[in-house]
């Protein structure tokens, strides 16, 4: 009863900073909106569902982490990775690990899109038809705990890296995922193939065949380049987004029980016709 009290305060004040976060966001999305208008009720509802998120986060993450904490410990390969105190070796040190977490995002999150278990859960990401700031947290409260045995503890395993401690730079890289969401025209000229923005996300969440399966980076679009899942938004484009099949998540029970009910529509599908 203790954990999940402590689940419920600390979601409850992560929620809390986050409404300011998306009262922030939605102000500038309205002064140059790539769609306009959005309705109010799906902002609401992915409001609503970042307390969920955030409070099964918050209680099934922690333990997990518990878990996979004596394993790093006794079979970490630890390949050392740190550079020098001060503001460059700081930058230096959030860049590399940046660069190494997106490295496994970006593998988890085309294995999402490539296999039905975890394509079951990822969809409620991708049912947004109105991509906004309050999309950042629009995931399935499966999706931390996978990443904690597809990104952290592969990380864990592999490097030993030196904190950064400029909280500016750790701010950054928790609002990241709101900005490459914003429902924003703010194209990034030469920068594209270099950073994730909000108009190259925006093709990944694109309900059109030609960006299906495209830009799974959340960081640096270099390993869409390399591992050729890169499509380069056009001038001016920005595109309608949501499930090609249009099914609609924007409910509460329908977005929690999501994977179940697709997982058993497709199991349905592959069943042998009953014989006459």
């Amino acid at each position: 009863m203790h954990f999940f009290s402590e689940a419920l305060t600390s979601s409850w004040t992560t929620f809390q900073y986050l409404c300011l976060i998306y009262c922030i966001g939605l102000g500038i999305e309205f002064l140059r909106p790539a769609e306009s208008p959005q309705p109010i009720a799906r902002i609401g509802f992915n409001i609503a569902y970042t307390f969920i998120f955030l409070f099964f986060t918050s209680l099934l993450v922690p333990p997990l982490q518990g878990l996979i904490k004596p394993v790093v410990d006794r079979f970490g390969l630890a390949i050392p990775i740190a550079f020098p105190d001060g503001m460059l070796g700081q930058i230096l040190q959030a860049f590399t690990f940046f660069f190494i977490f997106d490295f496994f995002y970006y593998w988890l999150h085309r294995s999402q899109h490539t296999f039905d278990l975890l394509w079951a859960e990822h969809r409620v990401h991708h049912s947004e038809y109105s991509l906004n700031i309050t999309t950042g947290n629009r995931h399935h409260w499966l999706e931390e705990p996978i990443r904690v045995f597809a990104v952290w503890l592969p990380i864990g395993l592999l490097f030993q890296q030196k904190a950064v401690t400029l909280a500016w730079l750790w701010s950054g890289f928790m609002l990241w995922g709101y900005f490459i969401h914003m429902n924003i025209r703010l194209p990034l000229g030469f920068l594209t193939p270099v950073i994730c923005g909000p108009q190259l996300h925006r093709l990944h969440h694109s309900r059109e065949p030609e960006h299906l399966d495209k830009n799974f980076a959340a960081f640096f679009p270099v390993f869409d380049v390399l591992f050729g899942t890169y499509v380069k938004p056009k001038r001016d484009e920005y595109p309608g987004t949501g499930l090609a099949d249009g099914d609609d998540l924007n409910n509460l029970v329908r977005a929690n029980f999501a994977p179940i009910l697709y997982l058993r529509k497709r199991f349905a599908k592959k069943q042998p016709a009953p014989s006459a």
